[in-house]
């Protein structure tokens, strides 16, 4: 019997939530599992011994959890989740870094670990924590994402949703979160990830969307869980009982407005969010860049290049990023104005058509003007698939932070296209993938180096990103 979605349909329909702007995601603690945090079983692992019951035997680990604090106080269990979800414990992984470079503006999760918040502090994301009702009282209304704890938080573990009667308190202690929860399952696409058709976490997450939508889901939301795997020491009538029970899940599911895709393995997890990760920025391209006025080419290659390759850019439905580089940053918002002009009522807005990221020269002591610098230009790179160079000087050198743009690029795997003719870093750059052999001696980006004239230079930028599967 075939169950789910396909990993095609999937992939399509949650990549498109993500470039409207409407998609969320829902974090369990499967996701926690490569940073070697532990379960909630390890968590409790020693409190049910001091009850005398033993975890292993244990399927309900939330009524566990409410025996142990009914008769002991919960001091053991907060230091237990201080202890095993410290930051020291678990570094981040790709999948938080890729989950960070998506366009969200807010993640909700059931996991105490930091991994989430640190995953976008890397990309240069702020974040701002709510765990309940009352952080609201402390929330930063200028952070770019919202994560939402719902259980808590290793910084405030004494908090921690985890024993029963938490969560008989829950509807009261998170009213407003639930009212927000609810109002964000309207309007946007959520993908749950890490949990398992087991978890105890995501049946009563599931209860209260049960009861708010009851046979109406205004979006469709989608789950990737972990198929059932034969244990070596299992009959086939104990495997065949486990799948079925799986497939009643998966239907289940759908009973909620979730579809669920079922991957061999969590590893295939981030293969899949890379694959969304390049469809939503296939469109989006980073122009990289900067000249001195005085530059013998600034009037007639220079900043020609940089308007012109700009407007087609648009004209043709790509998205420009740029650091707003000395000269080149004018240059560029000036070709946008013109595409927008060209366009007229066909054009978005001029602010759907550009970001701008200009970096902070004054005002800034030498080692934070760094961190800032690394962590905008980390960001361009994470939300863009091609790459373009132009010039890229910095009065009689070439530009370092031009450079460390390209190899911030060059890591994600964006495709570069540095025009060296334009001279500074460009050249610098096209000399080297020359060197790599990175475009296998393409003769269309051997004229990069040669050709002078602005409008050719555009065309040739221009095949190069259709050549090279960027549509």
């Amino acid at each position: 019997m075939k169950v789910g979605i396909s990993e095609e349909s999937f992939i399509k329909e949650f990549s498109e939530s993500l470039k409207n702007g409407n998609a969320s995601f829902f974090i369990g603690s499967g996701i926690s599992r490569k940073a070697q945090y532990v379960g909630w079983k390890d968590v409790l692992r020693e409190c049910a011994i001091d009850i005398g019951l033993d975890v292993e035997q244990e399927n309900d680990l939330i009524t566990l959890a409410e025996y142990y604090v009914r008769d002991n106080q919960r001091t053991k269990i907060t230091e237990t989740i201080k202890n095993f979800f410290a930051d020291s414990k678990g570094e981040i992984q790709d999948i938080h870094k890729i989950i960070a470079s998506l366009p969200v503006n807010s993640v909700w999760t059931t996991n105490y670990d930091t991994l989430i918040e640190r995953g976008f502090a890397s990309a240069g994301i702020t974040t701002t924590v709510i765990t309940d009702d009352l952080s609201y009282r402390n929330i930063d209304r200028t952070a770019d994402v919202k994560i939402y704890k719902i259980h808590g938080s290793v910084k405030n573990a004494d908090k921690c949703i985890i024993a029963r009667r938490d969560y008989d308190e829950f509807a009261r202690t998170h009213d407003i979160v639930l009212s927000e929860l609810k109002g964000e399952m309207c309007s946007n696409s959520f993908l749950f990830l890490g949990y398992s058709f087991s978890d105890t976490d995501i049946q009563h997450i599931l209860t209260r969307i049960r009861l708010t939508y009851d046979k109406e889901h205004p979006q469709r939301h989608f789950s990737i869980i972990e198929e059932v795997k034969r244990n070596p020491k299992e009959t086939d009538a104990e495997f065949e009982y486990r799948k079925n029970k799986q497939s009643h899940y998966v239907s289940d599911m759908q009973s909620y407005g979730i579809n669920v895709l079922l991957v061999e393995s969590y590893d295939r997890i981030e293969q899949i969010l890379s694959t969304i990760r390049n469809k939503v920025f296939a469109r989006n391209v980073l122009i990289s860049g900067a000249y001195e006025s005085s530059d013998a080419i600034a009037e007639s290659r220079i900043s020609p290049v940089a308007t012109k390759l700009s407007t087609e850019l648009i004209k043709s439905g790509y998205k420009i990023y740029t650091g707003y580089g000395k000269n080149i940053g004018a240059d560029i918002v000036n070709g946008v104005y013109n595409a927008c002009s060209d366009l007229g009522a066909k054009s978005k807005k001029f602010d759907d058509n550009i970001v701008i990221y200009p970096f902070p020269y004054k005002g800034t002591n030498k080692e934070s003007k760094k961190k800032i610098y690394f962590e905008i230009r980390s960001r361009m790179a994470s939300s863009t698939k091609i790459m373009i160079v132009i010039a890229g000087k910095n009065k009689s050198r070439n530009s370092a932070g031009v450079y460390q743009e390209y190899q911030l690029a060059k890591e994600q795997g964006n495709l570069i296209i540095p025009i060296a003719s334009t001279g500074g870093s460009a050249r610098e750059i096209w000399v080297e993938l020359n060197r790599q052999n990175y475009y296998n001696d393409n003769e269309l980006f051997q004229k990069l180096g040669t050709e002078t004239a602005p409008d050719e230079i555009v065309n040739v930028v221009m095949k190069l990103i259709n050549d090279n599967g960027v549509k």
